[in-house]
């Protein structure tokens, strides 16, 4: 997997230029580009907010994009390219001024309360005048990801995702997982591969089933791990504290595809691998602190955090103090 960083207020880059960009970095790299805004395409400069990361499982992109505009009267938009990718759109707040252009038909908009979500097929053009303002986070899904999934899962190919504006649902787990995107579209330096990995196999999964045009239910194995699968799996997190290992490097080492084994490994733990290993990197942090003379920042860099107020930030959260102050209580 490759993780591309997007960002910036200017200039463009092609879907050629990005996949270079891509294919030459196993980190998040830094690049500007044009972003989607609701379904259809705008100009940088018209947005407050505009922070994307590119993932790519395969051949093909899987763009998460967080965008916001708090004033007015964006207007219209700008064609987009088509291309054979749906694009996900959820919703954060109301968006209640617009119409929608779909192949040059209009189709004009209900208000849509926030944790709306609709889905676009990007084969079709799209146009739209937005009058309100908006915040929004956007998952470009290419067919090349369904069908990944869907054979993870031993499902049915999947033809579409439908959910078109007009048909628009209140969808909550798709905004919880929208939610857990921001902190990593804004901090990207303070993200994992492995959170990455594990957020969009689950946006994936989740709108297919319950946007995908498959016949069936798809599997679900109630099984955890099996007992040497746990042990390889810690030891593998443990061996990496920055996190830096893909979700299939792991689950490969378990003999299980990526989908099975986050679901086993939930099972087992209780809770998503990307969560277990901050557990340990806090419970790691603690041992350094009550018996190493290490600085904090040290300390931060040594268990796998980006800096030190990346540290504070995590362990404040979890511990409830921050480290400096939870130092000086083990020392009384």
């Amino acid at each position: 997997m490759i993780i591309v960083e997007q960002s910036g207020v200017g200039g463009g880059l092609s879907a050629g230029a990005l996949a270079r960009a891509a294919c030459g970095s196993k980190s998040v790299t830094l690049a500007p580009a044009c972003p989607s805004v609701v379904i259809a395409q705008t100009s940088a400069c018209k947005v407050d907010v505009y922070k994307t990361l590119a993932v790519r499982p395969g051949d093909d992109e899987f763009v998460i994009a967080y965008i916001s505009r708090g004033r007015a009267a964006h207007g219209m938009t700008e064609p987009n390219a088509k291309k054979a990718i749906y694009t996900a759109c959820v919703h954060l707040n109301e968006f209640s001024r617009y119409d929608t252009w779909c192949d040059e038909k209009l189709t004009s908009g209900d208000v849509l309360p926030a944790g709306s979500v609709h889905i676009s097929d990007m084969r079709h053009s799209w146009l739209a005048d937005i009058q309100s303002g908006f915040k929004v986070v956007n998952f470009c899904i290419p067919q090349s990801a369904l069908e990944e999934i869907a054979l993870e899962h031993g499902s049915a190919l999947i033809d579409e995702l439908h959910c078109p504006i007009r048909e628009a649902k209140i969808d909550t787990v798709a905004m919880n997982l929208a939610l857990a995107f921001i902190p990593a579209l804004m901090r990207p330096d303070q993200t994992t591969r492995l959170f990455i990995d594990h957020a969009w196999r689950a946006v994936t999964a989740h709108l297919a089933r319950a946007y995908g045009s498959h016949g069936h239910r798809w599997s679900s194995d109630q099984g955890g791990l099996a007992p040497w699968q746990e042990r390889r799996a810690k030891e593998m997190l443990m061996a990496d504290l920055g996190g830096n290992l893909s979700l299939a490097e792991v689950s490969n080492a378990c003999r299980l595809s990526c989908s099975h084994f986050s679901q086993a490994f939930r099972r087992t733990v209780g809770c998503p691998p990307h969560q277990w290993l901050l557990t340990q990197r806090v419970e790691r942090s603690k041992e350094l602190m009550l018996n190493t003379d290490q600085s904090l920042s040290e300390i931060a860099l040594a268990t796998g955090f980006a800096d030190q107020s990346h540290f504070t930030r995590v362990f404040s959260q979890r511990v409830k103090v921050s480290p400096g102050v939870w130092r000086r209580q083990q020392e009384r």
